[in-house]
């Protein structure tokens, strides 16, 4: 049986079960759903002292796991963090002080997908190859060592 008249906290809750949310992006959804912003903060107030709703953990966990995975940039990575409605100071506080090895697997994994048996030397492949991985977030000293690191390999 559906039960259609739903208050802001069981919707909040069907949401939050479904898939982590940030408060912002929780706020938003229950706003479009026409609820009024009294029980909204209602609701997300109880959903807060219960722990079911933390911000800061779910962002640092977010962030953690898509980092370990290494298939996005550090500045994807925060894109994609802010975009859920995280404060972007608290991700920038996230980001480990030495990020290069992280940088240039990602960009690695990337290339040897995207580019896989193809290791032309021409001037057109090579802007393919560094427009690519720019525009995934890559600095030029990460785009350059994946270039030549490839290129040296054969691969």
């Amino acid at each position: 049986m559906i039960q259609k008249n739903k208050t802001a906290l069981q919707r909040a809750a069907d949401l939050l079960a479904r898939q982590e949310q940030s408060e912002k992006v929780l706020r938003k959804k229950l706003l479009l759903r026409k609820y009024e912003t009294e029980e909204i903060d209602a609701a997300i107030d109880k959903l807060k002292k219960y722990k079911y709703l933390n911000d800061e953990e779910t962002c640092a966990n977010m962030f953690e796991n898509l980092y370990a995975e290494e298939r996005l940039s550090v500045k994807q990575i925060c894109l994609k963090l802010i975009q859920r409605g995280y404060d972007s100071d608290f991700i920038q506080n996230l980001i480990p002080a030495d990020t290069y090895q992280h940088e240039y697997n990602a960009a690695l994994k990337i290339a040897v997908k995207k580019f896989a048996g193809n290791n032309s030397a021409d001037l057109k492949f090579k802007q393919k190859f560094w427009q690519h991985l720019a525009s995934k977030g890559f600095d030029s000293e990460i785009i350059g060592a994946v270039f030549k690191d490839l290129n040296c390999n054969g691969n």
